[in-house]
């Protein structure tokens, strides 16, 4: 049996945080709220889905955009929802058939929003969804945001680096934000790139990473910034970065 969004599950097994996708809108609000002294924030709730027999991830996109996305609007529920395609991907986070990704502004929206989804008026939309997958627990990540987009087409391409300090780093999480901002990927591009780094938080222990570096946008922005990136080898060139990053590729569907 599967996990709902919004914090309804009937599964024993909690959920490894695979899956990162991104959300224009609310890092735009955060970005727009935070004074010169805070590093705009949303909060992420991650579900690792399989499609149940005979189903594809097009069902459940429909099912997002034309069932699911009206129900939140009528509640007043704020956040955004995008589902997670696997493009490259090494093993053991392959397992998943995608993830549906729930981004909140304040953990005080998603108390509402799970409140909502419990409620009788989302009976029928969450017998649909079972039809339709299996998911486990979620976990959830702060989001940090280093450089917002303003760009918010349906599908994008994600770049997601799964991160370790060097041995001899030492940085709080203000000089985390400097270094990947110094990095400055979005010059590489004539696109427009987000960055964001996460933090995993509640439901997972023991990930083999201190943080995650998301890149996303177009997949002629990332084609071009990877372009301009890598060195003569196939491998990023190397610099004083004061980490190093393990990357994988997904494409993220908006569908709220």
């Amino acid at each position: 049996v599967g996990a709902c969004p919004f914090f309804y599950s009937k599964s024993e097994n909690a959920m490894n945080l695979r899956a990162l996708v991104v959300l224009p809108s609310i890092f735009l609000a955060a970005a727009a709220a935070a004074d010169h002294h805070e590093i705009p924030r949303a909060y992420a709730e991650v579900y690792d889905c399989q499609l149940n027999d005979g189903h594809s991830l097009s069902e459940v996109a429909s099912f997002a955009r034309e069932a699911f996305s009206p129900w939140v609007k009528k509640q007043g529920l704020e956040g955004n929802t995008f589902l997670w395609e696997p493009v490259a991907v090494a093993a053991p986070f392959d397992e998943a058939d995608f993830r549906w990704v729930n981004y909140h502004p304040s953990w005080t929206a998603y108390a509402k929003g799970a409140e909502a989804w419990r409620s009788a008026s989302a009976a029928k939309l969450r017998e649909e969804l079972f039809s339709l997958v299996s998911c486990k627990l979620p976990a959830f990540a702060t989001v940090f945001v280093t450089d917002p987009s303003e760009e918010a087409p349906s599908e994008k391409m994600v770049m997601l680096g799964k991160c370790q300090f060097k041995p001899d780093s030492e940085l709080d999480l203000e000089g985390l934000v400097a270094a990947v901002k110094n990095q400055n990927r979005d010059s590489r591009t004539d696109g427009d790139l987000l960055e964001a780094v996460w933090l995993t938080n509640v439901g997972i222990e023991n990930e083999p990473w201190d943080f995650l570096r998301m890149t996303a946008g177009s997949g002629a922005a990332i084609g071009e910034m990877m372009d301009r990136s890598m060195g003569g080898g196939g491998r990023l060139a190397p610099n004083a970065n004061p980490f190093n990053c393990e990357v994988d590729f997904h494409r993220s569907h908006a569908t709220r």
